[in-house]
């Protein structure tokens, strides 16, 4: 089997399964990964825009569109910087903030299927393997 085929497989089933929750509160499959990531890592660190396009692989024109829509529901809002205007902090509402355990927990089983009959070895070897082939494309410049 080709390793782009069975990736997309992987990619499209997960989408599926995120589609029914992530509808559910009303959002769609990309606002809910860029929100939980949001959510999650805005308890680290302030997050900006050019964070989420590379940490998603997304052009700034999309990153835009999602942010605008996220902050159209109320679920985030960008805060100027002090120190630079230009810099804008995205953080998550309180809305947000109530929706926040339904995607942790679809996210936590998603995690459980894909791992389910991998031993902690095989999860490790995976991770690294598929680490290099994303920046085996990443290096390609596409």
């Amino acid at each position: 089997m080709e390793t782009g085929k069975i990736i997309n497989q992987i990619s499209n089933r997960l989408r599926r399964r995120s589609h029914a929750i992530q509808e559910s509160v009303g959002i769609s499959g990309a606002q809910g990964n860029i929100l939980d990531y949001i959510i999650v890592e805005s308890s680290n660190h302030s997050v900006y825009q050019k964070e989420i396009e590379l940490e998603f692989g997304l052009r700034p024109s999309t990153a835009t569109e999602l942010l605008k829509a996220l902050e159209k529901k109320e679920l985030i809002c960008r805060i100027p910087e002090k120190t630079d205007g230009r810099y804008k902090k995205i953080v998550f509402t309180e809305k947000a903030q109530r929706i926040k355990d339904t995607l942790r927990d679809e996210i936590t089983e998603s995690e459980a299927l894909l791992l389910h009959g991998l031993s902690p070895k095989e999860q490790a070897e995976f991770l690294r393997i598929a680490d290099i082939m994303l920046k085996n494309l990443d290096s390609a410049n596409l």
